[in-house]
């Protein structure tokens, strides 16, 4: 547990991916809230617009996993990084980022899509590894 949270159900985490020339699913979101995992697919028709309809998939999240995300937290340091971190998006390089909403307070961070983060490299790899299930289970190029 993180000296600031006693469990998912004291804050939402959002984790996603997004490339803007590009056609297709080009903006992912995971949250993750409760025991619950939702992840939306968007969907571009060209030129950074957004068309069609977002498709949303959920799943119940298990024990070990919302325990090892939890330990991940450290809710005072992730609001000390910067909102933007390099060049996200830049040449088409994609974003990330990982958004943490607890009590009152929320947090963005956005960086370059793949870049590592030193001060939430835990974090990062627990909601990346959940972020790619589900791209690999409903994705469909």
């Amino acid at each position: 547990m993180t000296k600031n949270s006693k469990d998912l159900n004291t804050m939402v985490i959002k984790h996603g991916t997004s490339f803007g020339m590009c056609l297709g699913p080009c903006k992912r979101e995971l949250t993750l809230m409760g025991d619950e995992a939702s992840f939306t697919i968007y969907f571009n028709s060209g030129r950074g617009s957004q068309g069609g309809d977002p498709q949303t998939y959920k799943e119940k999240l298990t024990t070990d996993y919302m325990n090892e995300l939890v330990k991940s937290v450290d809710f005072d340091q992730f609001k000390n990084l910067k909102e933007v971190i390099g060049c996200p998006d830049c040449a088409d390089g994609g974003a990330e980022w990982v958004e943490i909403t607890m009590n009152d307070s929320r947090h963005k961070v956005t960086f370059e899509h793949g870049q590592d983060v030193k001060e939430i490299a835990p974090l990062l790899k627990v909601l990346r590894e959940k972020r790619e299930y589900f791209e690999n289970k409903y994705v469909k190029y």
